[in-house]
């Protein structure tokens, strides 16, 4: 099965068809590696901020997985995606959250007490993306959401940003962004990340619990410690197991965590 998916319905900017299905290869991969699987074939996967290209490459590189739900605040996305996947293993679900970043008419999101999508529970939970754009209020509040729905053996994968001090692997990766949105023609974002990465001279001592890198485009880069991202997972029914560097091209800095 093939799915042309319209440009608009892309995140993530790709330069490149193949990049951008790479990507989604290589973090389906990275999913199974995490939790110690040759494949995703005896997996049921909940992906929070699902977007397009995982269904996309699942489907079109016949990748095995045995059960993916996608979740997503943009309508659209699952209103493309649940018109054009018959197949069974597949399901979708609007989860209408607020965020100043991407969904501002949404509900709160601190006004939920579970996910849209019933009692099912999962050997796998991903956010690829996604705690990138919350708030320390959202993070917490996100973390609670997703425990009712992981198996008592699964896990939780999710991505963010993390500012370990200068010359760390996270300001590298911002230095790749802003040669790649500057290249893109985005010279107004590029500048206020170029603005921001001067003014962060400081020792890892001294980083800030949080930082909405860019101010004049809410929650765009939420940034936080890496002692204030582990503090915030405490008590909320996770235990975080494994703090990853970023892989290029794939993935920012990444936890793993079990259910507690």
């Amino acid at each position: 099965m093939e799915l042309d998916v319209p440009a608009p319905l892309r995140r993530g900017r790709p330069r490149t068809e193949e990049a951008w299905t790479a990507s989604a290869v290589g973090a389906l991969g990275l999913l199974a590696e995490a939790f110690g699987r040759d494949d995703l074939s005896e997996t049921s996967l909940l992906d929070v901020g699902c977007g397009t290209k995982f269904t996309k490459v699942i489907l079109e590189q016949s990748i095995p997985i045995r059960r993916y739900v996608g979740v997503d605040a943009d309508k659209e996305v699952i209103a493309y995606l649940g018109a054009g996947v018959t197949d069974p293993r597949f399901s979708f679900h609007h989860f209408d959250a607020q965020n100043d970043r991407s969904n501002r008419d949404g509900r709160p999101l601190d006004s939920f007490t579970r996910l849209p999508i019933g009692d099912e529970r999962f050997d796998i939970v991903s956010l690829f993306s996604v705690f990138t754009h919350l708030s320390p209020a959202g993070y917490g509040t996100m973390l609670r959401l997703l425990r009712p729905h992981v198996a008592p053996e699964g896990g939780l994968l999710f991505s963010l940003f993390i500012d370990q001090g200068p010359n760390s692997e996270y300001d590298e990766g911002i230095a790749r962004e802003l040669e790649r949105r500057l290249a893109d023609g985005d010279q107004a974002l590029g500048q206020a990340i170029k603005d921001r990465m001067a003014a962060g001279t400081r020792v890892e001592d001294d980083v800030p619990n949080f930082c909405d890198r860019i101010p004049d485009r809410p929650l765009e880069e939420a940034v936080y410690s890496e002692r204030y991202a582990r503090e915030l997972i405490a008590g909320t029914g996770w235990e975080a197991i494994e703090l990853h560097p970023p892989r290029r091209g794939i993935v920012q800095h990444y936890f793993v965590c079990r259910p507690v």
